[in-house]
């Protein structure tokens, strides 16, 4: 468990090793060292790009801006808890749609019940419905977006998480509240109900 561990970045990844993705893949946000490559599977080329090159990254380039990258060039397009940082996030879906293949997917995740935070600034939230409208303007189709976390208490969790001061401890803690939540949505309707209105956050599968 490093310093960038949390439950959510946990469900995300337990969401990308579910995957299996062919063909060439262009990593927005990401690094050669990106910890979920290895968890993806298929047969495939991935090419990492990021505003800032101390990332390791393939391409440096703003997504704000158009991306330097030719129509339709890529299988599929990942991108994990970036589009909060990005102020201009509408370029991002139009430059996505273009620079994918007929049928290449979009998966993206994004945070939501989730403390601020840097690299270098945070500007937005996404709710389920405001993902589903905007990549339905952008001509996105077959549009899956999936709450990730398990209800109130593995919020909490994750909201003290950075101020726990030991692995052991931070581990404790997360396993409790998750094994707490996950016993509340087994014999809880109601709770079940709250969980899908304070998610951690979303992972979301689109076709173009």
């Amino acid at each position: 468990m490093n310093s960038n561990y949390s439950i959510l970045r946990e469900q995300e990844y337990l969401e990308i090793s579910r995957l299996e993705l062919n063909g060439e893949i262009l990593d927005i946000g990401g690094s050669r060292k990106s910890g979920y490559h290895e968890l993806l599977k298929g047969k495939h080329r991935i090419t990492t790009a990021n505003i800032n090159p101390h990332y390791e990254c393939d391409i440096v380039f703003d997504v704000q801006k158009k991306f330097p990258i030719r129509d339709e060039q890529y299988d599929t397009v990942i991108s994990l808890n970036v589009l909060e940082h990005i102020f201009k996030f509408e370029n991002v879906f139009l430059e996505v749609h273009r620079v994918l293949k007929k049928d290449g997917l979009f998966v993206f995740a994004v945070p939501f019940m989730f403390q601020i935070h840097g690299s270098p600034d945070d500007f937005f939230r996404y709710t389920k419905s405001a993902l589903i409208n905007i990549l339905s303007e952008k001509k996105f189709r077959d549009i899956e977006v999936k709450e990730l976390g398990y209800g109130f208490f593995s919020l909490i969790a994750q909201i003290i998480c950075g101020v726990i001061p030991t692995f052991l401890l931070k581990k404790i803690v997360n396993r409790s509240c998750c094994s707490i939540d996950k016993l509340l949505l087994r014999i809880s309707n109601k709770y079940k109900e709250l969980s899908m209105r304070i998610p951690l956050g979303y992972i979301v599968n689109a076709k173009k």
